[in-house]
């Protein structure tokens, strides 16, 4: 074979399975499981839980304006109950990323505002997350974060794995392959499966192998509890940058657009518990951190007239531990009353009263009781968990 021949081979050769992809890509582009490219042909629409992913869809092809993006601790705000309190503010939906930290929540911040003028964001400003942020980000690299930049040629990498493709050549329905949840305003909601903890330590107790609090009650029956002493934390300037990179700098740049801002509410089992899994060794540590990096945003955030920040940790109802399935987890009733202060204007954080917040937030924590719930693991047997 001559070498002219030869090259002609070789190219026709690497041309042949130009119709096979082009035909998957074009399969797939049809097929779209997230509805990344619009909304579903030939089924119903459903949803996957993974938000981080399926946002981008609602974002794209379903007509709200307004947005609740938080971590798990506002992925149980309704959102018609949003639209119903707050209607003024236009039409609401969930869009929350269970347990992503600030850097997460801004790219798809960032994808909205590109495309769309949003009136109002609920955001939850957690405390966990601020102070851990150093150690999350030096961890972890995101996997889905070239969907929000506005390339439809990337966007179709998502499918480009045997699982997709298997299922579009299919033209499948199985959950796996399309999700499984069928109503939009629903695809954050995890109160029903954590239903049972929620109500006295006594259905801890009752669930004492279930993994979400097995841990907790090991620790509370082994002692590893303590309270929080005074911490002079002096630097705070990586929370102080974390803060304006992901957070601050979309109060600058959208003037017109509300930001609700809501403290969660941990329990104050929380703060005592000695093995809080933070950077820190010590839940003072973690406390502090906590309470001088909020004072710094409470001062930042009072220079923008589209923000407020609403906290709750004044309130008796950390104080239950019937509210919580597990030390950070509240029941749904609060998130309705943070809808309510947003609407009504209520326990609202500011220069003048975030002093005497955190002093009551201290106090209540120092006051907490854990005798009762140590008593009730006495007679309690707790198999210790593998490492």
């Amino acid at each position: 074979m001559s070498d002219k021949n030869a090259k002609k081979f070789i190219f026709i050769s690497l041309l042949y399975p130009l119709p096979f992809v082009v035909i998957i890509l074009g399969l797939l582009y049809i097929y779209d499981p997230f509805q990344i490219f619009h909304k579903p042909y030939f089924r119903e629409a459903t949803f996957f839980a993974d938000m981080r992913k399926q946002a981008l869809g609602i974002i794209k092809h379903y007509k709200f304006d307004s947005y609740i993006i938080g971590t798990s601790m506002l992925e149980n705000t309704d959102s018609k109950e949003a639209t119903s309190k707050l209607n003024s503010d236009g039409k609401w939906i969930n869009i929350s990323l269970s347990g992503s930290g600030f850097n997460e929540r801004a790219v798809v911040l960032d994808y909205i505002f590109q495309n769309q003028n949003p009136k109002h964001i609920i955001y939850s400003l957690d405390g966990y997350y601020m102070v851990n942020m150093v150690n999350r980000l030096s961890n972890s690299t995101l996997d889905w974060d070239f969907l929000y930049n506005n390339s439809l040629y990337d966007d179709i990498k998502i499918y480009m794995n045997w699982k997709f493709i298997s299922c579009a050549v299919r033209f499948s329905n199985q959950e796996k392959c399309v999700g499984n949840i069928d109503d939009i305003y629903q695809i954050t909601n995890w109160y029903k499966e954590y239903k049972e903890l929620f109500g006295g330590f006594d259905n801890w107790i009752k669930n004492k192998d279930n993994g979400t609090i097995k841990q907790t009650l090991i620790d509370i029956k082994n002692g590893n509890i303590k309270n929080i002493e005074k911490e002079d934390i002096r630097d705070i300037s990586p929370q102080q940058d974390y803060l304006h990179k992901y957070l601050i700098r979309f109060f600058r740049d959208y003037p017109d657009t509300k930001f609700s801002i809501i403290i969660p509410t941990y329990s104050r089992l929380f703060y005592r518990m000695q093995n809080i899994e933070t950077i820190y060794n010590d839940n003072s540590k973690f406390f502090y951190t906590w309470e001088k990096s909020l004072r710094y945003f409470i001062t930042q955030s009072s220079s923008y007239k589209n923000v407020k920040v609403y906290g709750f940790d004044e309130l008796d109802y950390a104080d239950d531990i019937a509210n919580y399935n597990d030390l950070s987890h509240y029941n749904t009733d609060l998130n309705s009353i943070q809808l309510d202060a947003i609407k009504n204007q209520t326990n609202i954080l500011t220069p003048q009263n975030i002093d005497q917040y955190l002093k009551t937030m201290e106090q209540k924590i120092k006051s907490y009781d854990i005798e009762p719930l140590i008593k009730a693991l006495e007679n309690i047997e707790i198999e210790e968990i593998k490492q």
